[in-house]
């Protein structure tokens, strides 16, 4: 087959960016890579999160329910002085709904028994210290789990966090910049030119003009 640089021709497509955070509803965010959550506290009612990533900037959060990604490091640091924040399986009790959870025990022992371990490591201590958890789940670690204050008294200041599976790679995003623009369209055509892995766009391990029409079906679908 003779190989030769398609033109650029106007596609009439749609444009959809791979966002690291994905706001589910107002309770329930999806952070697809490791970012550092800055942990915050309103009275005894609330752990408030903040963190930035190539989405923007998100402040404020009132016990969100996370979902992160198996595989990604995340930090959870404590930047005022009070209420330990610890991250426990899913044998704490709770009740609620994204939002709007609430630890159901006032036992520490059943608070520590839940704790993942070792305890100090997945217990961030309150400011000033720069104390964090550092966590990076495994495939192993998919599942549901719930962050409370470790003080009793504080049942309020309790949400949940589900590790899920790593969100699969964004075909139609051929320059690997985490973005799927036009700008997809040049690149394809350079791994067509030259036989690369990424011209495959429909899956036949092959690389053919078929996979143009495949990349546009992958382009207007989003990530």
């Amino acid at each position: 087959m003779t190989r030769k640089l398609i033109a650029f021709a106007s596609l009439g497509i749609a444009c959809s960016v791979s966002a690291q955070t994905t706001e589910i509803n107002p309770d329930r965010y999806r952070v697809e890579s490791g970012v550092a959550f800055e942990l915050l506290s309103f009275g005894v009612s609330h752990f408030l999160f903040e963190w930035t990533d190539s989405s923007g900037t998100f402040t404020g959060l009132d016990d969100p329910t996370l979902e992160i990604v198996a595989g990604e490091t995340y930090t959870f640091q404590r930047f005022d002085g009070s209420h330990p924040f610890a991250i426990c399986d899913d044998t704490l009790p709770v009740s609620g709904t994204d939002g709007a959870y609430d630890r159901t025990t006032f036992d520490s022992a059943v608070i520590n028994a839940a704790t993942l371990t070792p305890i100090a490591d997945f217990t961030a201590d309150p400011g000033p210290t720069t104390d964090m958890i550092t966590w990076t789940p495994g495939i192993d670690d998919v599942g549901v789990y719930y962050y409370t204050c470790t003080i009793i008294g504080h049942p309020g200041m309790t949400g949940r966090i589900e590790v899920i599976e790593p969100v699969d790679d964004c075909l139609a995003d051929v320059n690997g910049d985490g973005a799927v623009t036009p700008t997809d369209f040049t690149a394809w055509i350079n791994a067509f030119n030259n036989n690369l892995p990424e011209c495959d766009q429909n899956g036949d391990n092959a690389c053919t003009p078929t996979d143009f029409t495949a990349w546009i079906n992958n382009f207007n679908a989003g990530c």
